[in-house]
């Protein structure tokens, strides 16, 4: 049988039997159980694909409230041939339950949806199915999908403030060009605007991971970057972190030493007229809060406040250091 053929319903009822098995009280139950479970994963690639499948809808149950979840879950049996005879009424409560699961797993909703949003367009708020928020600034392009075992986004450019709603059995993942972010909880952003990828993290803890080896742990009130490569930099606390993502959705950039590159990257989103911005002033630091639906507010400021001139020639602007 192929790998794409459909799995028996008889199979996933069956792991699903042994499931129940696997969360009962009796440990020597639990130990038996888990002896037949490896043979029986181990006969065939159906087999073992119906113990996945199992598994996933078996996760659907948990993600209910407690009293709902009471009322449909199968009540564990042994799995030993003499007592399955004796425990036949157990056996289809499970069998029973297993049905019902297999329903649900066919209800379960699914979610595909590409969001954009353009030159300098508002920040948008969207609400996901799960109750997750986003908010997207200007030219920012994800895709979202959602399926019964994984919360996926793929931002595929642009800047995005996360506040995910918690779902222990079903992971948030954010992927980029350069790694990718898991939630473990939490509130962040994510910023891809064709040089670093930058994440901010305002609550909770997200792990990154880099396209080379490697991943960090980050606390709210810490950021990091990938770099063109995909490596991880080094992490940085932030004290300001969680102030600058609360400005944001407020309508304000707050930049808190902040490389210029950064700063005129995401200006240039909102920007009527986008500015180049000179190698000799890529690496300085601007720190200073802004309209962020008055770019030029900022681009006229910046010369105040830091040694460059905003050079013009016909419609190009160019951002030098003086």
């Amino acid at each position: 049988m192929s790998e794409s053929s459909p799995v028996s319903p008889r199979k996933v009822q069956q792991a699903l039997t042994y499931l129940a098995a696997l969360n009962s009280d009796d440990p020597q139950r639990v130990q038996q159980t888990r002896g037949q479970l490896e043979r029986w994963r181990g006969k065939s690639s159906e087999h073992e694909r119906a113990w996945q499948e199992a598994e996933q809808r078996w996760q659907l149950v948990h993600r209910l409230t407690p009293q709902l979840r009471t009322a449909v879950t199968p009540e564990p049996v042994n799995l030993s041939r003499r007592r399955l005879l004796r425990q036949g009424g157990g056996l289809l409560v499970a069998v029973a339950g297993a049905s019902w699961l297999g329903w649900l797993w066919r209800r379960a909703p699914q979610f595909d949806r590409l969001l954009q949003t353009v030159h300098a367009e508002p920040p948008r708020r969207e609400m996901l199915p799960d109750g997750s928020q986003l908010l997207l600034a200007a030219e920012t392009s994800l895709r979202i999908e959602y399926s019964n075992g994984l919360r996926q986004v793929r931002l595929l450019q642009g800047n995005v403030y996360f506040d995910v709603a918690r779902e222990r059995l079903r992971p948030f993942l954010i992927s980029t060009r350069l790694g990718e972010v898991e939630v473990l909880g939490t509130a962040f952003s994510v910023s891809d605007r064709g040089g670093e990828i930058q994440v901010a993290v305002a609550r909770g803890r997200v792990e990154v991971r880099g396209l080379r080896e490697g991943s960090q742990v980050l606390q709210a009130g810490e950021r990091i970057n990938l770099d063109g490569y995909g490596r991880l930099l080094a992490r940085r606390a932030d004290a300001h972190a969680v102030a600058s993502l609360e400005h944001w959705q407020r309508g304000w950039w707050s930049f808190t030493d902040t490389p210029l590159a950064e700063v005129i990257a995401e200006v240039n989103a909102y920007a009527l007229q986008p500015v180049t911005l000179a190698a000799s002033a890529a690496q300085l630091h601007l720190t200073g809060s802004f309209p962020s639906d008055q770019p030029e507010m900022l681009l006229q400021a910046l010369p105040k406040i830091l040694p460059v001139s905003l050079v013009s020639q016909g419609q190009q602007r160019t951002l030098q250091r003086r």
